[in-house]
């Protein structure tokens, strides 16, 4: 006969997890959980980059657009491992070994910003992206 401890623990192991969808107590207002896209972050990256510098949105807002004065497309994305990413084609015009700026680090389709989130302020984000895109031009 198992001691009266043993049939308390079963018990309390027996029970379910919640299931995730009843810990969410409410569905939030769009715009309160992310109070900026994707493509807003395009666009004020446009911004800090100059008035040459243009922005749009991709499908959804889940990516954003930049165009350099020349025309060369930038996209701005997130990956599956959360990082927000800045993919181009590599031009001959641009430095071949770009010095990246602090945070920035280089991978086969373009730059990745590990560190940046959603807390640190679309200006922020924006002033990084910036920095990012000025070493790639060399500009």
């Amino acid at each position: 006969m198992p001691a009266q401890d043993d049939h308390l623990i079963t018990a309390v192991t027996t029970v379910p997890p919640v299931p995730l969808r009843k810990l969410r107590m409410h569905s939030p207002a769009p715009g309160v959980e992310y109070p900026f896209s994707i493509s807003d972050i395009a666009h004020a990256t446009a911004l800090t980059l100059g008035p040459d510098w243009g922005a749009d949105a991709g499908h959804w807002g889940i990516t954003g657009h930049l165009f350099s004065p020349e025309d060369q497309p930038f996209t701005l994305l997130v990956d599956i491992e959360g990082d927000l990413c800045l993919t181009y084609d590599r031009d001959d015009r641009w430095p071949e070994s770009p010095q990246l700026p602090r945070g920035a680090r280089e991978f086969c389709a373009g730059v990745f910003l590990p560190d940046v989130c959603v807390i640190d302020g679309l200006d922020h984000i924006a002033q990084q992206l910036a920095a990012a895109v000025r070493a790639i031009t060399g500009r």
